[in-house]
């Protein structure tokens, strides 16, 4: 675990390949979020393959760190990983919280906005994970360090 918290960018270069993988095996399978009357229909195997960019891009954010020898903030660096790791089971597994409703005679109409609720969670945290990633980098690009 330290070694993840000190070099982070290994932890985010090692998820390009992986989700490189799981869009060619995804399918044609497609992410439906409702939001009132408006539909939003992706493909999976787009959104892994964005996601595989954006982690290649976050590794290179962190190993630009690393290069320049300005260390990330420990804790910031802990609470973007926590959140990533949060927000992509959630996004993976959106279709497993049908539970959440607590009763097992529940319309697929009900499943679905369920769905729709974890996704849009799930989108929250990541937004979240984003800033927390964008303040621990320009913190730590521009505050001097102790010699």
């Amino acid at each position: 675990m330290k070694k993840i918290i000190a070099k982070p960018h290994l932890f985010f270069f090692g998820l390009v390949p992986v989700f490189i993988i799981i869009a060619f095996l995804s399918g044609d399978k497609v992410i439906d979020v409702n939001i009132y009357n408006t539909y939003f229909v992706m493909e999976k195997y787009h959104l892994y393959l964005f996601s595989a960019t954006f982690f290649a891009m976050i590794g290179i954010n962190y190993f630009s760190l690393f290069w320049a020898e300005k260390p990330s903030k420990k804790w910031l660096t802990i609470i973007h990983l926590i959140l990533q790791t949060i927000a992509l089971t959630l996004l993976l597994t959106s279709n497993n919280w049908n539970w959440l409703l607590g009763n097992n005679n529940s319309t697929l109409l009900d499943n679905i906005a369920n769905s729709s609720t974890i996704i849009i969670f799930s989108f929250l945290i990541f937004l979240l994970s984003i800033f927390v990633h964008l303040i621990n980098f320009f913190t730590s690009l521009f505050l001097k360090t102790k010699d």
